[in-house]
């Protein structure tokens, strides 16, 4: 998928698709997919989301779909669509609204690896962040700060490059993630020590 032309830069420094030497420039992922496309195969989603927060995340041979609108019993969502091979998450957390006002989560073991396996697994993302700590396996030698990937927000020049033009398999883990999910389809997961509960606390995927 070839991304379609973007704005070019602005005095104020606003993101831009045009090509820079500088690989964390910011380019505007509305260039992927303006206004959102509809899922190659419509799906329903539930209009509350679900967050995952882990201390390490690894995404192995994951491609970056585009931006895509998605289904839900209300109305729709534009949202980032990924399909990846097989997931691994460390010290899993994952934690949603229930209809009573409370939070119900669902945590691995402490020090644990959950695994997504069996796959290809689609993900439906409204927004990802993490630091990038390896990339194709290779340890990322400084922390490049925050990476945040949302429907509508700027993504790195080399990120986009690969994703918009080639749409290149990549194999990435990010450490202090939290992913917010309107839906996830395919594959096994597997939690070792996991444990169910629910609380009062403020639910983090409204944040």
């Amino acid at each position: 998928m070839k991304p379609t032309a973007a704005a070019k830069p602005t005095a104020s420094g606003g993101p831009s698709a045009t090509p820079s030497k500088d690989p964390n420039c910011l380019v505007d992922t509305k260039a992927l997919a303006p206004g959102g496309k509809p899922a190659d195969n419509p799906i329903l989603v539930p209009d509350q989301n679900w967050t995952l927060q882990t201390t390490r995340l690894a995404l192995n041979h994951a491609v970056l779909l585009g931006v895509v609108n998605v289904q839900t019993p209300t109305g729709t969502k534009r949202v980032l669509k990924f399909e990846v091979e097989s997931v691994d998450i460390e010290n899993l957390h994952m934690s949603t609204l229930e209809g009573n006002g409370k939070t119900f989560h669902v945590k691995g073991a402490p020090g644990s690896v959950s695994t997504m396996r069996e796959g290809p697994v689609t993900m439906y993302v409204e927004r990802l962040s993490g630091h990038l700590s390896k990339v194709l396996g290779l340890p990322v030698p400084i922390d490049l700060g925050e990476l945040t990937l949302t429907p509508d927000g700027p993504l790195p020049q080399w990120l986009y490059d690969l994703i918009g033009q080639l749409q290149v398999p990549l194999w990435i883990e990010l450490t202090g993630v939290t992913a917010i999910q309107s839906g996830q389809f395919g594959g096994t997961l597997r939690i070792p020590g996991m444990r169910l509960y629910n609380d009062d606390l403020p639910y983090p995927g409204n944040a």
